[in-house]
């Protein structure tokens, strides 16, 4: 146990302006964590195998969950509001859908062939989102913004995307940094947006709000433009719902009123199981159609999983209009609740909301937390913080809220933020609005 919490005091070092009694705390409080974590190092890269689960000093192992309820492998309990990066909307181990997989895994859960579970998604996708009359399934919300490049590519003939600064539609080519043939503007700027869409764009990708960047909600005006700016020259409008198909029962497409050519899913239509899907025009869809000469091949082993086609039947089923506005109701009064108890805290913060996805921010102002690289040393306090009250959240400040939240549970994350709150608070230096 010596060399773990030396190893632990090491790594503690390594987080730049967090007090070093936070990391101590958090370190003694989960020596089996950092024992796993050691342990994964020599299998795994940097002991991690996706980017966003690591935080330092070394990440809570987690070892079981239920609800609204997560366990690691030291007994820390937490309220889940990560929820998986906004893909568990009914929370962990839900019961409807571990009933309906349940059975499959002894009758079969991949063929190479289609099945009635993968038309019945589809089904729901289109019955939902009025742009889409066709769906094709792929593994991931990334996967399912390659496809949408090489459909719009295919179809325009033209290889420039335009994309907004701070959105994220998955870690594939052409979306990762130092691509050619990808134009940044500011997210919210139309005059900008209109100036990049050329002869040239193939597609414009835009999510209605930036869900990595820090839940920035998209103003209808600007989305409204984007969907103009890219018809006035041949351009297909892509619109990112991975995230933002939870906010409202037709997407954020029904509610500001946008028909985008083709719309990337994940996260929920998945239930918990990894899936994403292109949806939109039929004529640009068919273009990976077998009846269409020419067509655009796509292929992949786990399209349209079994598994994942029916957990996401179910969570769609369940994720009604009802659902949602309860959610989004819940978050609403959330968000003002921790500005709050952050207040009397003596901590200023800004919570940005779209739906029941939020974002807490170290700033005073919502127009200024798109600048989400700033006061890193607050947010990693924060986020230590929170674990150590028993809040599970996101590194960067996002929450969001799952249908097993009870109130309760809302009340006591309430609570469990203004105790992170007064320890910072015992921090001056991280109020320290020059510090970035």
């Amino acid at each position: 146990m010596k060399s773990l919490a030396l190893k632990a005091t090491t790594a503690a070092r390594e987080l730049s302006g967090v007090p070093q009694e936070i990391q101590r705390e958090y370190a003694a409080s989960r020596p089996v964590s950092l024992e796993v974590f050691n342990h994964a190092r020599q299998f795994l890269p940097g002991g991690e195998t996706r980017s966003v689960t690591y935080y330092g000093p070394f990440p809570s192992v987690i070892d079981s969950a239920a609800g609204s309820q997560i366990v690691d492998v030291d007994g820390n309990q937490y309220l889940d509001v990560l929820n998986n990066y906004t893909s568990l909307v009914h929370g962990n181990g839900f019961g409807p859908i571990a009933q309906r997989v349940g059975p499959l895994l002894s009758a079969g859960v991949a063929f190479a062939s289609i099945h009635r579970e993968q038309v019945g998604l589809a089904e729901r996708i289109c019955s939902r989102l009025s742009s889409a009359e066709l769906v094709r399934f792929t593994n991931s919300g990334s996967e399912a913004s390659a496809l949408a490049v090489r459909i719009a590519r295919h179809a325009t003939g033209r290889r420039q995307i335009v994309i907004a600064e701070g959105g994220y539609h998955g870690s594939v080519p052409p979306f990762v940094t130092g691509e050619p043939d990808i134009v940044r503007v500011s997210y919210n700027d139309v005059q900008a947006l209109q100036s990049a869409v050329t002869e040239k764009t193939a597609a414009v990708f835009l999510e209605p709000f930036l869900g990595a960047g820090g839940v920035i909600p998209g103003t209808a005006d600007f989305l409204r433009a984007a969907q103009e700016a890219a018809s006035a020259k041949g351009t297909l409008f892509v619109l990112d719902e991975v995230q933002s198909l939870r906010t409202a029962p037709g997407g954020a497409q029904g509610e500001i009123g946008l028909t985008p050519d083709l719309t990337v899913l994940g996260k929920v239509i998945g239930g918990g199981f990894p899936i994403g899907a292109v949806c939109g025009r039929a004529a640009l869809m068919d273009s990976t159609s077998p009846f269409t000469p020419g067509r655009l091949e796509h292929a992949g082993t786990f399209n349209g999983h079994l598994a994942a086609v029916a957990a996401g039947s179910v969570s769609l089923d369940y994720l009604d209009g009802t659902a949602i506005e309860k959610l989004n109701t819940q978050a609403a009064d959330l968000a003002t609740s921790i500005t709050a108890v952050a207040r009397r805290s003596g901590v200023a913060v800004a919570v940005s909301r779209a739906g029941s996805i939020l974002n807490v921010h170290p700033l005073t102002a919502p127009a200024q937390a798109v600048e989400s690289g700033h006061f890193p040393a607050f947010r990693k306090t924060l986020h230590l913080c929170l674990l150590l009250e028993g809040v599970y959240s996101a590194t960067r400040g996002m929450i969001n809220l799952s249908t097993a939240l009870s109130p309760d549970d809302l009340d006591e994350i309430t609570k469990r933020y203004q105790r992170a709150f007064e320890r910072i608070a015992q921090y001056p230096v991280l109020l320290d609005r020059t510090q970035k």
